[in-house]
Parts: structure tokens; C-alpha cells; sequence
């Protein structure tokens, strides 16, 4: 008779979660903030951004179409929680305090023993990247770090003219 091994209970929970979970922090079409990750060998790997329904998009920035990208760097706590958020990467005051507040506002991804192993303990760098429909992309970061997108639309606050009396 052949026993067969297997793997703790909180392990296999552990990968289940994370096996479901990657699809949607990948590929959340239509949702205002997407994490993307593209793999590049020497990068500081953290915790997956899980993703929200929220529009982080500033109006103002939409207003006036701005984009541009924020860089950040930040530790995630135990409780998957962005701690000491730091612009390393400007893209303007309105820009660069919406990408800190998606970091505020947002949970990580971080397994079950982060903080015993001294994940809290480790800083990462993380990019967002504001872009409007109709603008040209934003630059990619060169490192190739984890990176946020918020998405919105060119002319959602397009003025329309009167025609009057």
C-alpha cells in the first residue's frame, strides 16, 4: 500500500487562496485599478496589491488630463497593509497623493508566516501609472517593479457648449 504525503492544511489553504487571487490582481478587466507584474530577474519581488472598485483617478487630474507614473517605495505589514509610504518617483502633488492613497487604502497579498519570516521588515518598490483613454502611454518603470494602473477616460468632463436664448 502507497501512502501519500500531504501538505498541511494551512499550506494548502495558503495556495488556494493565491491560486484564485492572482487571476483577479492580474487580470482585473474593467476595474479602475489593475496590479501588473512582469518578471525581470534581480527585482525585489513584494506583496500583490489586491485589487478595488474604487476610482482613484483625482477629477482634477481628469479635468486638466493629466497622467504621468508615481514612484513608491513602502513595507507591508502582517496584516497586509502598506506601512511608511515614500515618493521616490514625483508626478505632481495631485498625481502623487492619490498613488499614496492607494497604497493607504489598498491590502496586500502576504502569506500566512510574513511576519514571522521578517516580511514587515523588508521595503519595496512599487510604480503607479495614471493613464487616460486617447493620451499616450506612460513610460513603463525600467526595473520592471510590481505596478498599479488607474485608468480613466479623456473626456469624461468635457465641457459642453451652451446654446442659448
Amino acid at each position: 500500500m502507497r501512502t501519500v504525503r500531504r501538505a498541511p492544511m494551512r499550506q494548502r489553504t495558503f495556495c488556494a487562496v493565491l491560486i484564485a487571487a492572482l487571476p483577479v490582481t492580474l487580470f482585473c478587466s474593467g476595474c479602475a485599478l489593475q496590479t501588473v507584474t512582469s518578471a525581470s530577474e534581480g527585482a525585489a519581488w513584494g506583496p500583490s496589491l489586491l485589487p478595488s472598485s474604487r476610482d482613484y483617478y483625482p477629477s482634477v487630474a481628469k479635468e486638466q488630463a493629466l497622467t504621468g507614473r508615481v514612484g513608491l517605495e513602502c513595507s507591508i505589514d502582517g496584516l497586509g497593509h502598506a506601512r511608511d509610504i515614500v515618493v521616490l518617483e514625483s508626478a505632481g502633488l495631485v498625481l502623487d497623493d492619490a498613488a499614496v492613497r492607494v497604497f493607504s487604502d489598498g491590502s496586500f497579498l502576504v502569506p500566512p508566516d510574513w511576519s514571522t519570516k521578517g516580511g514587515p521588515a523588508k521595503r519595496f518598490s512599487y510604480g503607479v501609472i495614471f493613464r487616460l483613454k486617447g493620451k499616450p502611454d506612460v513610460a513603463p518603470f525600467e526595473d520592471h517593479r510590481l505596478t498599479v494602473f488607474i485608468t480613466g477616460s479623456e473626456y469624461e468632463y468635457l465641457r459642453q457648449p451652451h446654446g442659448g436664448p
